[in-house]
């Protein structure tokens, strides 16, 4: 097995290549001559297969990933898997290069549980800047009105409500650039019809979750329902220790969040009574009951995705 951890900044990268027989390293700039020299450098080594992986680190990865996944397999990793390997093999150096063969030496181990990068097209990376942006104008709305209910002066107050207004407005339009992409693509508005189909998920949470649903290629609905961090946490063991069970911390936080709302609803109107009625039987708590319906929406949502076909709500429905 042949593996190349990239360590990357916005500048440079360092590289390092672990063989059965050998180790080298390199040091790149981030950017395509920095690709070339990489590739040059593989070649040197008489190196036919390799994997390469990385760091999902902000954007900084992106001009690599995309570049070297033309000609190998690579895999871009979660930084919290990095950092926990890193601890259980009680490392205490920390700089790039160590890095770069940290994430060599993970991917060394467990090449058979990695998942391997593909290029998005342009609507999919486009789709994913806007889905971004509406969250980060979210967030700063949000913040805004806090400021104008801690403002005690007027002044203050006016200039938090007009900075709101703009945000809004700023929202809405990037909304609108959100629709006319889906629209302008007739297999992305399909995907995008579907989702609405599930009960709970609207107009606002669908673009969210196709971005992600497309962004990587989920080999099955654990997967994708792990990659959302709604996977139950479990912690026992002997006699002593039976903690109650929670959504595990890893996943990812914004996917995460896009379920919270739909299942709210989900839960308010009754769209799973079944689910509902067992867990209430169980005497589940309420927040218990709303995370086992976002994992059960996540679920529906990978398959709709993954079948092309339109949810069918009368499945879910309580039988008379």
């Amino acid at each position: 097995m042949n593996v190349i951890g990239i360590d990357i900044s916005k500048d440079k990268a360092d590289c390092f290549l672990k063989t059965v027989k050998k180790t080298a390293d390199l040091e790149i700039t981030n950017d395509i001559s920095g690709c070339l020299k990489l590739v040059s450098w593989i070649r040197q080594h008489r190196i036919r297969k390799v994997v390469i992986a990385m760091e999902a680190t902000g954007i900084y990865y992106e001009l690599i990933a995309n570049y070297l996944s033309q000609y190998y397999q690579v895999s871009v990793i979660n930084p919290l898997k990095i950092k926990d390997y890193g601890k259980s093999l009680f490392n205490r150096t920390k700089t790039d290069k160590a890095d770069a063969a940290l994430i060599a030496e993970y991917a060394f181990r467990h090449h058979d549980k990695l998942d391997f990068y593909g290029v998005p097209t342009r609507n999919q990376y486009r789709l994913g800047r806007l889905v971004t942006l509406c969250q980060q104008l979210n967030l700063q709305m949000n913040q805004q009105r806090n400021r104008i209910h801690a403002s005690n002066d007027d002044f203050v107050k006016a200039v938090h409500a007009e900075i709101l207004n703009k945000l809004v407005e700023q929202l809405e339009l990037a909304d609108a650039e959100i629709k006319a992409l889906i629209q302008s693509d007739a297999e992305t508005k399909r995907q995008y019809q579907n989702l609405l189909t599930v009960s709970g998920i609207g107009e606002k949470t669908a673009p969210v979750i196709l971005h992600y649903l497309n962004s990587k290629k989920f080999s099955n609905v654990s997967k994708f329902t792990a990659f959302a961090g709604l996977v139950p946490k479990i912690e026992q063991s002997g006699e002593s220790v039976n903690k109650k069970c929670g959504l595990a911390k890893l996943g990812h936080k914004r996917l995460k969040a896009a379920f919270f709302h739909p299942a709210l609803v989900a839960y308010h109107y009754g769209y799973f009574p079944k689910l509902v009625h067992n867990l209430t039987k169980a005497k589940k708590p309420k927040m218990v009951i709303i995370a086992a319906i976002m994992r059960k929406l996540a679920k529906i949502c990978y398959c709709v995705h993954k079948s092309g076909m339109p949810f069918d709500a009368s499945r879910h429905r309580e039988i008379s």
